[in-house]
């Protein structure tokens, strides 16, 4: 019932443990009636108290049942008795369902030559794997579909969204003060009215058209044109995509865990001279995902 992970799932029962025997004022092990208590307090500020237990030799152990929301869970520890005014707190993680990761947790154990049996170390792998799925969406985009909603300046014949690469777009609306006034994606050529737009899904462009496919104007203003859309490619993750968050992932640990020491491959700086570190990125990841780098938006 111990504590040992420090990212759990969704629907996971999580066991916390007071972090050693409950003390009495004078600092000594707690002796006597003492009454325990564990208060939980979920991402939302919802307050649950869990049932809890004595493991022995003072110390007391819960069980957080099936935690259902995603982010930081804190809880509090308080003993009262005879001589007895003790507390403590903790925090745990639990991840969001469906995270974007693009490398499994077997995979980074083959690629840093660890034994697949082992799972002394998996928790922690599981950190750098979310960190370098996080890495990669910010170079080169989303992988799995997102959506997104987005307020764009008018007054401009085009707009690109800042998550890139564009999929689609659920709705587009101008907003000329208190009118809303939706907008339509309509091809070239076959213009059904003025409120259109068009898509060039290859570079994520929308350019705003009127009567006979003419590039128009969005509406003038600050941030009154909003866009609701979805970013991410179908298919597969590309190989040299994958190699690269295992890289990344082989420098972070190497960095982290080994303060550089030559493990796992050759020297984690090798091949990384243009990234001293202290840097996130080596070159090496960088030019692995430079094919599919996302653009700049343009607001």
């Amino acid at each position: 019932m111990a504590q040992t992970q420090t990212l759990y799932y969704v629907g996971q029962d999580v066991g916390v443990t007071t972090p050693g025997p409950v003390l009495d004022d004078t600092g000594s092990a707690a002796t006597g009636t003492l009454t325990v208590t564990l208060t939980v307090t979920d991402p939302t500020g919802a307050v649950t108290m869990p049932a809890v237990s004595s493991t022995g030799g003072g110390t007391y152990a819960a069980v957080v049942p099936s935690v259902a929301t995603a982010g930081i869970w804190l809880y509090r520890w308080t003993a009262t008795g005879t001589g007895v005014g003790w507390a403590s707190e903790g925090q745990f993680t639990v991840r969001p369902m469906g995270v974007e990761q693009l490398v499994d947790l077997e995979s980074v154990k083959k690629h840093l030559n660890m034994p697949l049996n082992s799972q002394a170390q998996d928790d922690e792998l599981q950190g750098y794997i979310l960190m370098a799925a996080d890495q990669a969406r910010d170079v080169c985009g989303p992988w799995l579909p997102e959506q997104h909603t987005q307020f764009f300046d008018g007054g401009v014949n085009t707009i690109v969204p800042d998550w890139l690469p564009l999929a689609s777009i659920q709705s587009a609306t101008e907003y000329y003060g208190l009118s809303a006034f939706p907008l339509t994606e309509q091809q070239l050529g076959s213009q059904m009215n003025a409120f259109a737009y068009t898509v060039d899904y290859s570079t994520g462009q929308i350019t705003r058209r009127t009567f006979g496919g003419q590039a128009a104007m969005f509406a003038i203003g600050a941030k009154n044109v909003k866009i609701v859309y979805t970013a991410g490619r179908p298919g597969s993750v590309p190989y040299t995509v994958r190699l690269g968050a295992l890289e990344l992932i082989r420098h972070m640990w190497q960095m982290t865990q080994q303060g550089g020491r030559p493990k796992f491959g050759g020297s984690a700086m090798e091949g990384d001279t243009a990234v001293p570190t202290g840097f996130a990125l080596p070159d090496r990841v960088v030019e692995l995902w430079a094919p599919y780098r996302r653009p700049p938006g343009i607001a």
